[in-house]
């Protein structure tokens, strides 16, 4: 493919098997796949196997493709839920206990380099932790990736009322949990 096509038709060719279409897409959206799914797991080797996942459902779901919509939405969904479920899956190992004195600690830590900003970054994904898996992708979407709420409702498939309503709860939820390190000493 010499000429860069319109994602539409990259879609339908894709659908109709030919090989050097597929490897546009792979090429094209390895960068988004890769993003969407490395902010939501904790690890690089995680974002790799589920961006290998994600591609061989998208293979698999062209048939459910609407060209009239984006591309890259509907990649980026896929992507989305791929990486939630991985989440899910791995939910009890990925929570870690945050201790009430480690909280009380950082609340009179001064703001800094090194070891004391790992650990708020530790707290801070002990905290992001706790919230559900699907709260956790919304909230690393929405800060870590910089989705809008519009981008964030058609990649993951929510209405746009509903993401807002998780993003506010979610973030209730975040101000409890770290609760004694946000406020002044």
């Amino acid at each position: 493919m010499g000429t860069e096509v319109d994602d539409a038709l990259l879609a339908r060719r894709c659908r109709e098997g030919e090989a050097a279409a597929w490897r546009e897409l792979v090429r094209r959206f390895t960068p988004l796949v890769y993003r969407v799914v490395r902010r939501m797991l904790p690890s690089d080797a995680d974002a790799q196997d589920a961006s290998q996942q994600t591609f061989v459902r998208i293979h698999r779901s062209f048939g459910s493709y609407d060209p009239a919509r984006p591309l890259a939405a509907w990649i980026a969904r896929i992507a989305y839920h791929v990486a939630l479920r991985r989440l899910g899956a791995r939910a009890d190992r990925l929570v870690a206990p945050i201790e009430p004195d480690a909280l009380g600690e950082l609340a009179v830590a001064p703001a800094a380099e090194g070891p004391e900003s790992r650990e708020t970054a530790a707290l801070l994904d002990a905290a992001l932790g706790r919230l559900s898996a699907q709260d956790r992708g919304l909230v690393m979407l929405r800060y870590r990736e910089g989705l809008t709420d519009a981008e964030l409702a058609e990649a993951t498939g929510m209405p746009i009322g509903t993401v807002k309503t998780r993003l506010f709860r979610a973030r209730a939820e975040l101000r409890r949990l770290l609760g004694p390190a946000l406020q002044e000493g």
